[in-house]
């Protein structure tokens, strides 16, 4: 079955051959399966046009569509959810780019329709039975496994794979499985846990009851050891819900295993002393392992409003809510966070997370505000009452075994909620979700009416006519919306492998953009590399060959993406490179108007700042460069790439004194990691020192600079200036030292 397969599948499956290997691979499965489905309702809607008419089927829609809605009256408030979905995609900013989702998130429109059909095909094969809940939850359970072993395996220190961009806590990497991130490692096993546990008391031999309270045990670890707070409320909130919905009057469900053919003499003691003793060895674990020592501190912080990580939250949700007031109706764009998020960058966030850009809100009913306004609001919160109202009929029906399975799904929704208002919705969280409110909605009702009764092992005879006619606009679909986007993913990734400045680079990034032309990163990078090689191109033409297309890529990036202010900046740092040409290619009001459009979308961009500053001061123009810096100063007075800068401006002036002071300064202040430019800066140093006559210094200031960027040529020269002057100066010492032992011998 489709439906169990894409739950077993999409939260393990992930590709080191696209250059976001997590969830981009689970999407473009998610979607897939999510097209099969497709295909498949299609072609059963097109045999029936063709049995009864097509005449006779349009007359029949109104009536058809007021009795589904009727039936399934959450399936009416999803279908609202996408009808604003769409309506915020068409007056995005980027439309393409909010229907195939933004990088790095690929929640778009693409991503709420696959989502969608989960939940329209669970309730579809789910009819009111507890069989299907049992099959969805194993499916779920073998996911959470997987992951949580391999998470396991990267808490050991065991992973064979070496992986970048991993999320750390005080210098160690914690764990994420398969999913990418802890927290959305966190979130998933947070939803799992309840319904593992409800396969493990209703289980009918004692290995499938043990083994089920065995992957509770180990999914609680690994939640522990993901050190996300989100999950940890997460799971509180479903482990009370559950208790809620198990003790109070009236909604007993008696025992899942009773319902489900088993009598309360079950091995479940085993099965708990069994999670104790692997939990009791996992605490030993913990207490010896680095994230164990971290434990307590994060746990400190689920509280604290000055940890990072929360202020840096507080700080996006603002920005959310600002967005969500200024773009009342429609908000700012499915998925387009990340586009908007610029213009409402506080100062404070950057001094926490230097040069990052959130695509996300980290709460999604601020997400939902901000990305599709009140519309979007509205018909999400319509969604979530309609969710609570079929868990409300689902737990309180006289089946037993249903109410079971209702307290077990409504738990899982609920601890996927509550981590929710700290995190976000990917594919693997939403999908599950998706499948548990479509079980309940199917359950709330009950047994379909005797005339819609079916056998569910039969399926309906589909002509092959019909099935043909489906497949067109199925196969049209996958070639859009995976089959483009996964080769622009490949290039990607081949051309992030290859040297920035390369010919190679450029031409895989050009083929991205074949492939995903709404992605305007690809001709921006495109640019950025092009720009690096015209530096290394001795041929004259050649060079301004390679900024005219640097020229050209940037601009195209600027008409699919005018808000982003990295585009401008690039664009700007081109001009000033055709400034420099013979001819001149541009000029420096090309090169400030570039600058000015950047800083008119990211006012308090510090990287931004330091650009244009070294632009101009490479333009000649150093009154105007200092004045930026200043600026930069203003904003962030412990930044060190404006004290750098004024060094570097000291040292080109041979205000030697000046040069060694400022950048003594810089070098100690804070470079939020750019260690390239932190190694100019201890060149520069060098430099100075060199002027000054103190080789000693200038010595350690060159090794410095040469441990954080062994390539950086100038920090080499001056280390072998610096050694060549001491050896020449302890070469004189010693020739001194012997003629003067010459004539001390000589005298007596």
């Amino acid at each position: 079955m489709v439906l169990i397969g894409l739950l077993s599948l999409v939260p393990v499956v992930f590709s080191r051959l696209t250059q976001e290997c997590f969830e981009v691979p689970q999407s473009f499965l998610l979607t897939t399966g999510a097209l099969v489905l497709f295909w498949r309702a299609l072609s059963l809607l097109l045999a029936g046009i063709g049995r009864h008419g097509p005449a006779r089927h349009v007359r029949s829609i109104p009536g058809r569509v007021a009795a589904w809605a009727r039936r399934d009256p959450l399936g009416a408030g999803v279908i609202l959810f996408l009808g604003s979905s769409i309506a915020s995609t068409i007056t995005s900013p980027n439309p393409a780019l909010s229907l195939h989702g933004a990088p790095d998130s690929t929640s778009g429109l693409v991503a709420a329709f696959a989502t969608a059909t989960v939940y329209f095909a669970s309730r579809a094969v789910s009819r009111g039975q507890p069989v299907m809940l049992v099959r969805f939850a194993r499916a779920a359970g073998f996911a959470s496994l997987v992951t949580s072993l391999y998470a396991l395996v990267q808490l050991l220190g065991w992973d064979p794979l070496v992986w970048g961009r991993t999320a750390t806590f005080e210098g160690d990497v914690r764990v994420f499985g398969t999913l990418g991130h802890p927290n959305v490692l966190g979130a998933y096993l947070a939803m799992t846990v309840p319904l593992m546990l409800w396969l493990a008391l209703g289980s009918r031999s004692t290995a499938e009851r043990v083994g089920w309270g065995l992957c509770v045990t180990i999914a609680a670890i690994v939640i522990a050891a993901t050190l996300s707070r989100g999950a940890w409320i997460g799971l509180v909130a479903g482990a009370l819900t559950w208790a809620v919905l198990t003790l109070a009057p009236g909604l007993r469900p008696g025992g899942t295993a009773r319902a489900r053919g088993q009598g309360r003499a079950s091995p479940v003691p085993a099965a708990l002393w069994i999670s104790l003793l692997v939990a009791g060895l996992a605490a030993f674990l913990f207490a010896r392992a680095p994230m164990g020592a971290h434990l307590a501190d994060r746990v400190r912080q689920i509280t604290s409003t000055s940890a990072p990580t929360t202020r840096s939250r507080l700080l996006i949700w603002q920005a959310g809510l600002l967005m969500a007031r200024d773009h009342p109706v429609l908000g700012v764009g499915v998925d387009a966070f990340g586009i908007a998020y610029p213009r409402y960058r506080d100062p404070r966030y950057w001094e926490i997370e230097f040069g990052g850009t959130p695509n996300k809100a980290h709460n999604e009913p601020i997400q939902i505000l901000a990305a599709q306004g009140i519309v979007g609001g509205l018909a999400a919160l319509a969604v979530i009452a309609l969710v609570a109202l079929a868990a409300g009929r689902a737990v309180t029906r006289k089946e037993s075994a249903i109410r079971g399975g209702a307290i077990a799904a409504t738990a899982s929704l609920v601890a996927f909620a509550a981590q929710d208002l700290m995190s976000f919705t990917v594919v693997a969280l939403g999908s599950l979700a998706a499948a548990m409110a479509g079980w309940l909605s199917s359950a709330a009702v009950g047994e379909p009416a005797p005339s819609e009764r079916r056998d569910p092992g039969k399926r309906k005879r589909v002509p092959a006519w019909a099935m043909g006619a489906a497949l067109v606009p199925a196969a049209f679909l996958l070639a859009e919306v995976v089959y483009f986007p996964l080769r622009a993913q490949l290039h990607e990734k081949r051309a992030m492998k290859a040297p920035l400045g390369s010919a190679y680079r450029a031409w895989a990034l050009t083929q991205a953009s074949r492939y995903a032309p709404w992605d305007a990163r690809y001709e921006n990078l495109l640019g950025a590399s092009l720009l690096v090689q015209s530096g290394s191109e001795p041929d004259p033409e050649r060079k301004r060959d390679l900024l005219r297309q640097a020229t050209a890529a940037l601009g195209s990036a600027i008409a699919t993406e005018p808000e982003n202010p990295y585009f401008h900046s690039n664009l700007g740092r081109v001009a000033t490179a055709q400034a420099a040409l013979r001819p001149p290619g541009a000029t420096e009001a090309d090169a400030r108007r570039a600058f000015d459009e950047a800083m008119r979308r990211d006012p308090v961009n510090a990287q931004v700042l330091d650009q244009e500053s070294m632009a101009l001061l490479a333009l000649g123009n150093a009154p105007e460069a200092r004045r930026v810096a200043e600026r930069s100063v203003a904003i962030y007075p412990e930044l060190a790439q404006p004290m750098a800068l004024f060094g570097y401006m000291a040292l080109l002036d041979e205000r030697w004194g000046d040069a060694r002071d400022t950048l003594e300064l810089a070098v100690r202040r804070e470079w939020f990691g750019e260690k390239d430019a932190h190694a100019a800066s201890f060149s520069n140093l060098s430099a100075a020192y060199l002027a000054l006559g103190r080789d000693e210094e200038a010595l350690r200031a060159a090794e410095e600079g040469l441990s954080l960027n062994p390539q950086n040529s100038d920090a080499r020269a001056n280390r072998d200036l610096a050694r060549l002057r001491l050896d020449a100066a302890a070469a004189a010492r010693g020739a001194s030292g012997e003629r003067t032992g010459d004539k001390v011998g000589s005298s007596r």
